[in-house]
């Protein structure tokens, strides 16, 4: 590729940047313009939407909490049983085998 080609995209990059700070700081004029509230209203809602949503996330990790909690438990269970049915099997081997 030579020099002026990829000068020419270079600078055809730097135009779609331009462009889209352009267009996202008029979007955000034109939101503003035509906001349904006033911004102590939109504010408000804004933080009533937070508390929420924090409530929200709250409620589920307390959820996943208790539920790691009761998969704990059944892992606990689980490695218990298994090493009773161990213990159990090998000494049901060595009973047969001091028999024979």
């Amino acid at each position: 590729m030579n020099d002026n080609t990829s000068q020419d995209l270079a600078r055809g990059n730097g135009n779609y940047m331009v462009s889209f700070v352009v267009g996202a700081a008029i979007g955000a004029g034109i939101a503003l313009l035509v906001a349904p509230g006033s911004g102590a209203e939109t504010r408000r809602r804004l933080g009533e939407n937070l508390a929420r949503t924090k409530n929200r996330i709250n409620g589920l990790s307390s959820g996943v909490r208790n539920r790691l909690g009761e998969l704990k438990e059944d892992v606990v269970k689980a490695v218990e049983t298994g090493r009773q049915t161990f213990s159990h099997d090998r000494e049901a081997r060595q009973m047969k085998s001091h028999v024979e």
